[in-house]
């Protein structure tokens, strides 16, 4: 095997979606709170089934209205 396609042991692999911080979901952690998939999530928020928070192309769903709309308990 050549250097080139090996890869660096220090890399380690991405996380499936980007952690939006104490306040925030991404739009795919939202969804498959309520069991649905990547696609049929932002569908959701496109439609306003999921609340969003837009800063540019950056979309954020308000962890306090969401986890009281869908019903779940705020205890992270």
């Amino acid at each position: 095997m050549s250097k080139a396609a090996r890869k660096p042991e220090s890399q380690k692999p991405k996380p499936k979606y980007r952690a939006r911080g104490p306040h925030g979901l991404s739009v795919p952690e939202a969804g498959a709170m309520i069991g649905l998939g990547r696609n049929a999530s932002y569908e959701a928020a496109k439609e306003g089934r999921i609340p969003i928070l837009k800063i540019g192309s950056l979309k954020i769903v308000p962890r306090g209205p969401w986890l009281k709309q869908i019903g779940a308990d705020d205890a992270a």
